[in-house]
């Protein structure tokens, strides 16, 4: 069946789409910008050597592959027993984020070395429960348009995980500490709460 292009555009005419779209873009920000920052934050705020540098960041990015799993877990277990898309996806992308944006906050206030790396583990635990975003192209879209919505999707993530590194190099830059780019991460976390909750995880687009 022949599908014409103006039927792919009527896609980014439903909120959905953009939110889906903007709120990965909102993950990758916070997740590419630790991904590439975060060991050169511990070294020079809080004094890790190479050692203690490489089992913290294990230990936090550890974290956030537990929290992935488990994420996958709750939610297919509340589906299971019968939760709606959009009471079991709104709530776990909410708490996730308010969990993400409040850890990465106080990392920003917190000198003692053990509580950022444990505050950051938490947040790499909640932020990677938004892996699930994936389950969203297939719950918008039918399957022929499913590669579609994603392809989009990671379009708007890969924007940010190329802009994103430059902008935090410019605020430590500029600034001279690291504070300014803890903050621009938890507004990011902020947009993501703001993003996830917006979605209509309920039923397929007519398009």
């Amino acid at each position: 069946m022949h599908i014409g292009a103006g039927s792919w555009v009527g896609y980014f005419r439903f909120r959905s789409v953009w939110c889906m779209c903007l709120g990965w873009m909102f993950f990758n920000a916070v997740f590419y910008g630790l991904l590439t920052w975060l060991p050169n934050y511990l070294f020079r705020v809080h004094g890790f050597n190479i050692a203690t540098l490489g089992g913290a960041t294990f230990v936090i990015f550890f974290s956030g592959f537990v929290g992935e799993l488990i994420a996958g877990w709750i939610s297919y277990q509340w589906r299971a027993r019968g939760g709606s898309p959009n009471q079991v996806y709104r709530t776990m992308f909410a708490v996730a984020a308010l969990f993400t944006t409040a850890s990465i906050f106080a990392v920003g206030y917190v000198k003692e070395p053990i509580a950022v790396v444990a505050l950051l583990s938490v947040v790499l635990f909640f932020l990677r429960w938004c892996g699930m975003y994936w389950a969203i192209p297939s719950i918008l879209a039918t399957r022929d348009r499913t590669g579609f919505l994603g392809g989009c999707m990671n379009f708007a993530g890969n924007v940010a995980g190329i802009t994103v590194p430059i902008i935090v190099g410019f605020i430590v830059q500029i600034t001279g500490s690291y504070f300014l780019a803890m903050m621009f991460f938890a507004g990011a976390g902020i947009g993501l709460l703001i993003c996830s909750t917006a979605i209509d995880y309920s039923r397929k687009l007519p398009v």
